[in-house]
């Protein structure tokens, strides 16, 4: 049974606070260019709630699925159109103070809504290979128009249309007063209007806008009702309701449409964006941090990353700058929006279901609340290991600068052991080389230097912390080492 085209089994994610995951993977980047494309929509509370179950996850990759055909969006994006105007002349029917021109707009409100709905059913009706998702909404339609309580409205309103507007209305003007007449003058009406009552023609006379009716086209509208015997029809249709999941279809809609428009809008930068797969086990193959893409004009290097069998969390580590933090969030932003049902950055995506997404980047010391920066991370660390799911993806970034090393580390590696024995997945970004050797299921990766040890690659690869090159390149590149300071030493240089 259609319901929507956002949600299955659920409407809403309870409130949980998310304003850190935004800011962590710099979605905000993201969702606020998706958002310039929702011609007048605001799809922030679309985006900023993630769906929980899996049912809706796969649901809306269906969805989104078929609206990578370019013959859905134009359908739905021309229905969607449509359904503005029906909402603006619903608005002006509610706004009349006037019975005839409350009813006359509803009516006309009714004709394009049901001429808009069966446009939908006929695209779809005629497009090949839509998923089953699509297909529920092709059903709701075929179901709907096909109700005789559907064909016997539409039926008396393209009645009373014919008749109403078929219907011509006279004036005259006589003493410098409008009337009704028989037959049409000669002169145009607004013509006679202009000379009798010496009005100069003005743009703003000309444009067409909503504005109440005076006394004589309220007196004109009731005579042409009354005398065509068309107000009880016009009371019928009156009290015919619109399809609420129809209505709300062409706002829900835009979250797609918007999301396919900033995705064109990636691609003519020269990025891609694919469709993930269901998978056991996390791949990626050249993703990218699109939030950084959408900013810089210059390109954004990809990276791969898999998690293979009995292995949970990837340590990095490598020179500052080196593209640690960036890799970070991209696979963030990518678990993000498979969890959202959309495409992905990156050109491939296996992608399991996680029970939850959580991220801990440190900030500078809290200015609201005067704590120092290990207080913060360790209040916001606090309810991230208290919760009692397992199978979660975790990030975590630069935690524990502010510590010493050897505090660090040793609170690194106690945050490490917490997420492995609790089956979670994650990465942790950190200086500390010795974390990348923590226990069983820690995997290492090294943010790697250009062969001159000194430029960034921005590629993050599998290799022992041992074999990296940091923290300042400088210091390899001046052979400051400490295997070449100890050589020194030895030497009595």
């Amino acid at each position: 049974m259609f319901s929507g085209l956002l949600w299955r089994g659920e409407r809403k994610q309870e409130d949980v606070d998310r304003t850190a995951l935004f800011a962590d993977f710099n979605l905000d980047v993201c969702i606020s260019k998706i958002n310039s494309f929702a011609r007048g929509y605001d799809l922030y509370e679309y985006y900023h709630t993630i769906p929980e179950n899996t049912e809706t996850v796969e649901y809306r990759r269906m969805i989104t699925s078929d609206m990578k055909k370019s013959s859905v969006r134009s359908a739905f994006s021309c229905y969607a159109s449509a359904i503005e105007q029906v909402k603006k002349q619903e608005k002006n029917s509610s706004y009349s103070h006037h019975t005839a021109e409350k009813m006359k707009w509803h009516a006309d409100a009714l004709y394009h809504y049901s001429n808009a709905v069966e446009a939908l059913y006929s695209a779809l009706q005629q497009t090949e290979g839509l998923t089953s998702a699509m297909q529920e909404l092709v059903q709701y339609l075929a179901e709907y128009v096909g109700t005789a309580e559907y064909k016997e409205w539409k039926q008396k309103l393209e009645q009373v249309r014919e008749e109403l507007d078929g219907q011509p209305i006279y004036f005259t003007v006589q003493k410098n007063k409008v009337v009704a007449a028989e037959k049409q003058e000669k002169e145009p009406f607004n013509v006679r209007v202009q000379r009798a009552f010496r009005l100069m023609p003005s743009k703003e006379e000309t444009r067409e806008e909503s504005r109440p009716l005076t006394v004589f086209e309220e007196r004109m509208a009731e005579r042409l009702i009354r005398s065509m015997g068309q107000r009880q029809a016009l009371s019928v249709l009156m009290k015919v309701q619109m399809d609420n999941s129809l209505l709300q279809l062409a706002g829900d809609v835009q979250f797609f449409l918007a999301f396919f428009e900033f995705c064109r809008y990636m691609e003519e930068k020269g990025y891609y964006f694919t469709l993930p797969e269901t998978g056991e086990r996390l791949l990626v193959e050249s993703g990218y941090d699109a939030a950084m893409a959408v900013q810089s004009e210059r390109p954004v290097i990809a990276n791969d990353f898999e998690i293979g069998e009995k292995e949970r969390f990837f340590v990095i580590t490598g020179a500052n700058g080196g593209g640690k933090t960036t890799f970070a969030r991209m696979i963030g932003q990518i678990l993000y929006f498979s969890q959202m049902g959309l495409l992905v950055p990156c050109k491939r995506a296996v992608i399991p279901h996680f029970t939850d997404l959580l991220s801990h980047f440190s900030d500078e010391e809290s200015e609201k609340t005067g704590r120092g920066k290990l207080m913060e991370e360790l209040t916001r660390l606090q309810p991230m290991m208290s919760d009692t799911q397992e199978n979660m993806f975790v990030v975590l970034n630069e935690l524990f600068t502010t510590a010493a090393t050897y505090d660090a580390g040793i609170m690194g590696k106690r945050v490490l052991e917490h997420f492995v024995e609790k089956n979670c997945y994650g990465i942790y970004v950190t200086h500390i080389q010795a974390l990348a050797e923590a226990g069983e299921g820690i995997v290492s990766m090294v943010a790697e230097l250009q062969q001159d040890h000194h430029t960034r690659s921005y590629k993050i690869q599998r290799k022992p912390a041992s074999e990296g090159e940091y923290e300042d390149s400088l210091i390899t590149k001046y052979n400051m080492t400490y295997e070449q300071m100890k050589k020194v030493m030895q030497n009595g240089d």
